[in-house]
């Protein structure tokens, strides 16, 4: 092989760097939607197109070839495994953009809540555009899957909370449900909480450092993460029309959380018209323009996507 065609360590170092920036820059754009109510990680995973190569990933993770490798300590083979460049860069990115917009995302929904709400309504309209191209043909078993998820999303954003206990067994269960949002378009992580009476708690448990409370939420959430990314995983190759038409119809269904007039008392969820015609083009006008952004950054990933694919390939190539 000439010389220039090895594969160095510096090489690696600088291939691993790449991908790990790769990554982080897409999961703080999840991060991003992780933090705005009614939009979850899932639905940003979709629009950037990573969404089977993270289910895949957390899938592996609870794969015989991971537990071969750490048996043999071959730990290479166990990172590779289970995509952990991928992993470690998506990961690093939402915690990041997850402290650094809370708070901005916070404010802004208290002093101009219609007018976010309308951005995020054009959001995710797009997005369910873009899942549904995924779709290859929408037969009655696709259709029938976008119809239920659509109705069972919308059910659920405008259910109202309820009292719950504060039982360990209840906090993993919480934690199991809360994270499925992660991996799940149109549902969002922090309202599953609202739902279950744990979002206040959570968040107090977060500033106090109350071990008792995070470890059995966070157990939880481990296992319904993994468990939930390796069943939709195997959805998406076993059923992969209707899996992505169900996708689609939890995004429709979601629409009804981000609808711009809504009274004070937002989990009620009653779908206001807008107070007057000015009110309703810039909402129109801020809903164009969260679709048109979202839809861009679909066509900027995917040719991402193909520069990534062609890197590696090149790479395979040399090595």
């Amino acid at each position: 092989m000439p010389q220039g065609d090895v594969v160095t360590p510096a090489r690696r170092r600088r291939r691993f760097a790449l991908d790990a920036l790769s990554a982080a820059w897409r999961g703080a754009l999840m991060g991003a939607a992780d933090v705005v109510p009614g939009v979850s990680g899932g639905t940003m995973a979709l629009v950037l197109g990573i969404y089977d190569r993270l289910l895949t990933a957390l899938g592996n993770l609870t794969r015989a070839p991971l537990w071969r490798a750490l048996r043999q300590r071959s730990w290479l083979l166990a990172w590779r495994s289970t995509d952990g460049t991928f992993l470690l860069g998506l990961v690093t990115g939402i915690a990041v953009s997850v402290i650094a917009l809370a708070g901005v995302i916070e404010g802004a929904l208290e002093t101009a809540r219609p007018q976010v709400y309308a951005l995020f309504l054009g959001m995710i309209a797009a997005s369910t555009a873009v899942v549904a191209t995924e779709v290859r043909r929408w037969r009655p078993a696709a259709i029938a899957a976008a119809a239920g998820a659509a109705v069972g999303a919308a059910i659920i954003v405008g259910l109202t909370p309820v009292a719950t206990p504060d039982a360990v067994w209840f906090l993993v269960l919480a934690g199991a449900i809360g994270i499925c949002a992660l991996v799940l378009p149109g549902v969002s992580g922090a309202f599953l909480l609202v739902l279950m009476g744990k979002y206040e708690t959570v968040l107090g448990a977060i500033a106090r450092a109350d071990l008792a409370t995070l470890l059995p939420f966070a157990l939880g959430a481990g296992v319904g993460l993994l468990g939930f990314a390796r069943l939709l995983s195997g959805w998406l190759r076993r059923f992969p029309d209707a899996t992505h038409a169900a996708l689609a119809g939890f995004l429709v269904g979601s629409l009804r959380r981000v609808w711009p007039w809504q009274p004070d008392d937002a989990l009620r969820l009653v779908l206001l018209p807008p107070p007057d015609a000015a009110a309703a083009a810039a909402a129109a006008a801020l809903a164009v323009l969260g679709a048109a952004a979202v839809w861009g950054l679909h066509r900027w990933g995917r040719r991402a996507r193909a520069s990534e694919h062609a890197a590696r390939a090149s790479s395979r190539a040399q090595g």
